[in-house]
């Protein structure tokens, strides 16, 4: 697959931040120490708005997502905790009896266990797999900028809370994002299944956040290199199977 070179969008707003923090902190160091009320207020609008901003890293990621992963051995092993992963195609009533999907389900479950979660305990199993007529989501071009909420708006009727539910979309109906994973919901472009992109928005789903590990799974930055999960994402990855594993 062809790597993308331009700036994700994660790594835009990161350097914006970093710009407005400089700002702000030179903004600091010239106000005098008579003025500490003033400084003070400053400061804490400062922080709110970079969690503000901030929100949205932690629901979608771009475009230029869609980059294999480093190439490691598969290693399949009978994993410490298993989730059941439900798959839904994402169709438009114009689209449903056209069976646009081709994916071999067995083999995508098969690629993330060997490629990813095997390797740390953790086995995805095949639960449902349907079709799901939304027009929203197939087309999410129409939600340009707000596709992470369009997501879990739309789907939250759909969704098993028992489950990882898995969404797949045609990549020619969505601008900018490859994949969007958050509360056991991910979805996905068709054309990153097997890419990284999948393990990381499955993370998503479970409750990890971004990491700056050069390696880590859930790294924005070096995206042709992920395929680990730390101790610490792993242990909240099984704990939060737990839970979910409960309602069944």
């Amino acid at each position: 697959m062809t790597k993308t070179t331009k700036p994700t969008l994660d790594s835009t707003i990161f350097n914006s931040i970093f710009q407005i923090k400089n700002f702000f902190n030179n903004f600091f160091l010239k106000t005098s120490v008579n003025k500490n009320n003033a400084k003070d207020t400053f400061k804490i609008l400062y922080q709110r708005f970079l969690f503000i901003v901030s929100i949205p890293l932690l629901l979608s990621c771009s475009a230029s997502d869609d980059l294999d992963s480093v190439g490691v051995e598969p290693e399949f092993a009978a994993p410490e905790k298993i989730i059941k992963v439900n798959i839904i195609y994402v169709e438009s009533s114009e689209t449903l009896d056209k069976s646009s999907y081709t994916l071999d389900e067995k083999e995508f479950i098969n690629y993330l266990n060997g490629e990813y979660f095997h390797r740390f305990g953790i086995g995805l199993e095949l639960g449902e797999s349907k079709s799901l007529i939304n027009e929203e989501l197939y087309d999410l071009r129409d939600n340009e900028g707000s596709e992470p909420s369009t997501f879990l708006m739309q789907s939250r009727e759909s969704y098993d809370k028992s489950k990882v539910n898995i969404y797949i979309v045609k990549r020619c109906n969505i601008l900018g994002i490859a994949g969007i994973g958050r509360d056991q919901r991910v979805l996905i472009t068709d054309e990153n299944l097997f890419t990284s992109t999948a393990p990381h928005e499955i993370g998503h789903a479970l409750g990890l956040f971004h990491s700056h590990e050069s390696e880590n799974i859930m790294n924005t930055v070096n995206k042709d290199s992920r395929h680990n999960f730390n101790e610490t994402q792993e242990k909240k990855i099984k704990k939060r199977i737990d839970q979910i594993n409960l309602k069944n």
